[in-house]
C-alpha cells in the first residue's frame, strides 16, 4: 500500500465561495504525473491483474469537500438493482433523457467532470501505461455508489464495451468516501485470479483509491454481507475509462463466474 499525501493543493482562501457556492477540488497535476510515472511498474506488476492502491490520495481539505457533497443515503438519486448478486447496494438511477447528470447538484457534477478531464486522464494513462484513454460522459454504471448493512456485490468481471458509444472498457477507478471505516464491517474489495482464488483484499478506507485494468478475467467484488451499524454506509465513486476498441477483445456482458448464463437487465429506477 502506498501512503501518498498532498496529491492535491489547497490555498488560503475559502474552499466554498460564498457568492457562487462552488466547492473547490484542487489537484496538483504535475505532482500527480510524477506519482503516475513512479508507480507504473508497481501497477503493471500487480496481482492477479494490474492494479494499485493509493492511500491519502487527496489533500485533507479536498477529501473533506468530496465527503461534503457525496449524496445522502436518503437522496432520491439512488436505484437499487434487484438481482441475487447485488444486494442492498445502490447506484445512480437514470435522470431526465436518460442522463444521470440531471440528478446531480452543481458540485457533484463538477467533481465528476474533473475526474473525467484530460488532465486527470493523463494521470491514469501514466499510471496504467494505457494511452488514448477516453472518459465516459454518460457514466454507464459509473458515478456515486452506496451500500448498506447486509450489502453484497458478487464476484464478477465487468462488461467489456460501452453499449452507447461502443468503446472498450480498460480501466476502473474507485474512490472510497468512508470515514472511520472498521475492518470488522467487512466490505473489502477482493481481487481474484482466473480460477477464482482470492489474491488481494482492499478495505474501503476513506481517501483511498483503487485503480485496475479490466479484462475478461479481472474478477472482483465483495461477496460477504456488510456488517455495519444501520447509519453507516459503504460509499464510493466509481469511474471507468475506455479506449478505441481493439480487434482481439470480444464484446461481453458482465460475467458472474458462478452463473455464466446470468443476464443483467439494467433498470432506470
Amino acid at each position: 500500500m502506498k501512503n501518498q499525501k498532498n496529491m492535491t493543493k489547497t490555498k488560503q482562501n475559502s474552499d466554498l465561495n460564498s457568492h457562487t457556492g462552488k466547492i473547490k477540488f484542487e489537484i496538483n497535476y504535475p505532482e500527480l504525473y510524477e506519482l503516475g510515472d513512479k508507480l507504473q511498474n508497481e501497477y503493471q506488476a500487480g496481482a492477479p491483474f494490474p492494479n494499485i492502491v493509493i492511500d491519502n490520495f487527496f489533500s485533507q481539505k479536498t477529501y473533506d469537500n468530496i465527503c461534503s457533497i457525496f449524496p445522502d443515503a436518503g437522496s432520491d438519486i439512488w436505484k437499487t438493482p434487484t438481482n441475487k448478486y447485488t444486494i442492498n447496494r445502490s447506484v445512480t438511477k437514470q435522470g431526465e433523457l436518460g442522463l444521470k447528470e440531471f440528478l446531480f447538484d452543481e458540485n457533484q457534477r463538477r467533481l465528476l467532470m474533473e475526474l473525467n478531464s484530460s488532465l486527470f486522464l493523463r494521470f491514469i494513462e501514466k499510471l496504467s501505461g494505457i494511452e488514448g484513454l477516453i472518459p465516459d460522459p454518460y457514466f454507464a454504471e459509473g458515478g456515486y455508489n452506496i451500500a448498506g448493512t447486509g450489502g453484497t456485490l458478487g464476484i464478477h468481471a465487468d462488461f467489456s464495451h460501452h453499449d452507447k458509444i461502443g468503446l472498450e472498457r480498460r480501466v476502473n477507478m474507485l474512490i472510497y468516501v468512508n470515514n472511520k471505516w472498521k475492518e470488522s464491517y467487512g466490505g473489502a474489495l477482493s481481487l481474484y485470479d482466473k480460477d477464482i482464488n482470492c489474491i488481494k483484499e482492499i478495505f474501503p478506507f476513506g481517501n483511498r483509491i483503487v485503480v485496475f485494468t479490466t479484462s475478461p478475467t479481472s474478477f472482483h467484488g465483495f461477496s460477504e454481507p456488510l456488517k455495519m451499524p444501520k447509519n453507516v454506509y459503504r460509499q464510493s465513486i466509481n469511474l471507468y475509462y475506455y479506449t478505441i476498441p481493439r480487434k482481439d477483445r470480444e464484446v461481453k456482458r458482465i460475467l458472474f463466474p458462478s452463473d455464466p448464463e446470468f443476464v443483467h437487465i439494467s433498470t432506470k429506477e
